[in-house]
C-alpha cells in the first residue's frame, strides 16, 4: 500500500492540488450540473465509521476479515452487483517483491435493490471469506495460461457480465512503486528510466500491463487469462446487450475502455462482439470520428501495427492510429485519467464519465461512448468541507483512526485523499422538478482512512 500512497502524492490527489481548465469540443453537449452538494450516505467497508466512530453496516472486518481496502469497481452479474476491490487489509501473505508476493485484493456481493438511504443498512454488503469459523477473507485468484501478479499495486481495473460469465479487467506487471508517469500521445508505452524501486523491464515496470479473465463462481476464481491489446492497460467494459433505452445504433456489443498510462492518459476504446468477447483478435478499435461524427473503427492488426508481431510486454516504441482518445485533442490538458467508470444514464439519456484528476473528482457526459464528450463538472473537489468528513487532515480528526500512523512526521498525519469514483448504476433514479436531472450513488476510495465510501450526487441539464 506504500506505493499506492506514494502515487497520491504525486499525482497530487491530496488537499491542496489543482484543477485544470479544458476546452469544450465541437459538437459536444453542454456540462451537466450538480445539483447541491455531493454527499456521504454510509461507509461501506470497515468496521466503524470514520466520520461518526459508530458501527458500520457490513462490519466487513469482524464479519469477513475485511479491514481496509480501495477500489470497489462494481460489475452488474446474474442478478447481483459484483465489487472488484483492490489492495486489502491484511494480506495474509509473507512479504516479497511487492508487485509479485500472493493476491491481496477482495471481492464483494450485494443482491440489494433499493438505494442506500435512512435504513441504517448501507449496501447489504458481503465479502468472500475462506471456508471455517475464522473470519479470514478468501482474495480472488487468477490463474493461466498467462502469469499474472496479484500484490500491491497489481489490482482489478473494472469488469463485465457477458454470456453468463463474469470477467474482470487486472493491472498487472507494475512496479510498488512505480515511478511517476507524464503524459505521452504518441509513445503512450514508453517507460521512465529504471530506479531503485522499479527496474523498468518486461516484468516489472511504471506503464503496467492489462489481461482479461473470466469467473463462473461470482469472482471467487478467474481463468483462461488473455493479454489485453495495446494501449489497454487500465481498462474496463460495458455490454451494450444489457443497456435500457439505449439508441439502437449503439448497440455494438461490448465497449471496452483503457488507459495506457496511469493517471497520466485518456481512455482509448474498442467494440467487441459478445460472441467473441474473450478474443481480443476479434476487437474492432477506435481512431477517431468521421467529419459526420461518426466513428472509425479499425481491426486488431491494423491496431497493433508493427507492434503486433512482438510481445505485449515489450510495445515500448508502439503508437497507436488515428485519433483514438475519446477526449478528443482540444481536452489535452486533462491527460490524468486513472480509474474511471463510464455508465449509461438512463434519466439524463447520456453516457456519463466519472474520473478523478488533480483538483477532484469530475463528471462529463457525451451521446455516444465515442463523443464528443463535454466539458467536466466537478462531482467533489478538495475545497469543499471534506477534511475529517471524508478524509484525515494534517493536524488530526479528533479520535478518528489515522490509517497511516507509522507515517506520521512531526506529530503531522497522512492527509487524506479520495479517487476511484464508480457509479453504481441499478441505483441510479431520475429527478424531478423543471429540468431532466439525475441522482446516482457511487463509490468514492479514500487514502486516510483507507476504506470506501458510498456517495450520491443529482446532476441536472439545463431544461432551455
Amino acid at each position: 500500500m506504500r506505493s499506492r500512497f506514494l502515487a497520491i502524492l504525486a499525482m497530487q490527489f491530496i488537499l491542496g492540488g489543482t484543477t485544470i481548465a479544458a476546452a469544450a469540443e465541437t459538437g459536444a453537449p453542454a456540462p451537466v450540473a450538480r445539483v447541491g452538494s455531493s454527499e456521504k450516505i454510509c461507509q461501506l467497508t470497515g468496521d466503524t465509521d470514520w466520520e461518526t466512530g459508530q458501527p458500520t453496516a457490513a462490519g466487513t472486518f469482524r464479519n469477513f476479515g475485511l479491514d481496509g481496502t480501495d477500489l470497489g469497481y462494481p460489475v452488474e452479474h446474474a442478478g447481483k452487483l459484483i465489487l472488484l476491490f483492490g489492495d486489502s487489509w491484511p494480506p495474509r501473505h509473507p512479504g516479497g517483491a511487492a508487485g509479485v508476493i500472493p493476491p491481496d485484493d477482495a471481492v464483494g456481493v450485494i443482491e440489494r435493490r433499493a438505494p442506500p438511504g435512512n435504513d441504517g443498512q448501507c449496501l447489504e454488503l458481503q465479502v468472500h471469506q475462506k471456508p471455517g469459523p475464522a473470519k479470514v477473507l478468501a482474495p480472488p485468484t487468477v490463474t493461466g495460461p498467462i502469469p499474472v501478479k496479484q500484490g500491491f499495486f497489481n489490482v482489478p481495473s473494472g469488469g463485465v457480465s457477458v454470456a453468463g460469465g463474469l470477467y474482470a479487467f487486472f493491472f498487472t506487471d507494475h512496479c510498488a512503486p512505480p515511478t511517476r508517469l507524464e503524459p505521452s500521445s504518441d509513445q503512450p508505452l514508453v517507460r521512465p528510466r529504471p530506479s531503485a524501486g522499479c527496474p523498468e523491464n518486461d516484468d516489472r515496470n511504471s506503464i503496467g500491463r492489462g489481461v482479461l479473465a473470466r469467473s463462473d463462481d461470482d469472482g471467487r476464481t478467474f481463468t483462461g487469462v488473455v493479454p489485453m491489446p495495446a494501449g489497454f492497460v487500465y481498462s474496463t467494459a460495458i455490454n451494450t446487450g444489457l443497456l435500457a433505452d439505449l439508441p439502437e445504433q449503439q448497440r455494438l456489443g461490448v465497449f471496452v475502455f483503457g488507459v495506457a498510462r496511469y493517471r497520466a492518459g485518456v481512455p482509448y476504446l474498442a467494440q467487441a462482439p459478445i460472441e467473441t468477447f474473450a478474443n481480443p483478435a476479434t476487437w474492432r478499435f477506435f481512431t477517431g470520428r468521421a467529419a459526420d461524427g461518426q466513428p472509425k473503427w479499425v481491426t486488431q492488426p491494423e491496431w497493433m501495427g508493427a507492434a503486433g508481431a512482438r510481445d505485449i510486454r515489450n510495445q515500448v516504441g508502439w503508437r497507436p492510429p488515428g485519433e483514438p482518445e475519446i477526449l478528443g485533442a482540444a481536452i489535452g490538458a486533462e491527460h490524468c485519467i486513472g480509474e474511471f467508470s463510464i455508465t449509461w444514464n438512463r434519466p439524463l439519456r447520456l453516457w456519463l464519465m466519472l474520473y478523478n484528476c488533480p483538483g477532484g473528482v469530475e463528471a462529463r457526459v457525451a451521446s455516444a461512448p465515442w463523443g464528443p464528450w463535454s466539458t467536466p463538472t466537478k462531482l467533489l473537489g478538495e475545497e469543499e468541507d471534506v477534511g475529517c468528513r471524508l478524509v484525515m487532515i494534517p493536524q488530526g480528526c479528533g479520535s478518528s483512526r489515522d490509517f497511516w500512523p507509522g507515517r506520521q512526521k512531526g506529530g503531522r498525519h497522512v492527509a487524506g485523499g479520495f479517487y476511484a469514483p464508480y457509479v453504481l448504476n441499478r441505483y441510479t433514479t431520475a429527478g424531478s422538478g423543471g429540468s431532466r436531472s439525475s441522482t446516482i450513488y457511487w463509490l468514492l476510495s479514500t487514502w486516510n482512512p483507507y476504506e470506501v465510501t458510498v456517495m450520491r450526487s443529482t446532476l441536472a441539464l439545463d431544461s432551455r
